[in-house]
């Protein structure tokens, strides 16, 4: 699965849960969520277990609104096409530590 570089996400990624209650684990788990991280990958990457994300993910979906993984990524696309047509400067952040990048995920790959 492609996977989108942790670099360009992370500003729209902290646009969007800009407001939420949302707990740090819970923050770089929508990054790995937005990237394409199925949830044993997701685990391995934060070093918990599957179990675990996947509990994470419900408590995401519900502070965010949002019905699931596919809804969550429609409304942060959303969201940066929104900013990007508005001319905003999106500003580099640095990534989290927690957010490993797949091999050869350098790119935003397209299919």
């Amino acid at each position: 699965m492609p996977h989108i570089d942790i670099e360009i996400l992370a500003p729209f990624g902290a646009k969007f849960m800009e407001g939420t209650n949302l707990t740090p684990a819970e923050r770089a788990e929508v990054l790995r969520i937005a990237q394409g991280f199925a949830c044993k990958d997701s685990a391995a990457a934060a070093g918990v277990s599957p179990e675990t994300i996947r509990a994470r993910r419900k408590r995401i979906y519900r502070k965010t609104d949002v019905a699931g993984s596919g809804e969550l990524i429609a409304s942060l696309l959303a969201l940066s096409l929104q900013m990007l047509a508005k001319g905003e400067k999106i500003e580099a952040r640095p990534a989290a530590p927690a957010q490993p990048q797949q091999p050869g995920s350098s790119l935003i790959a397209v299919s």
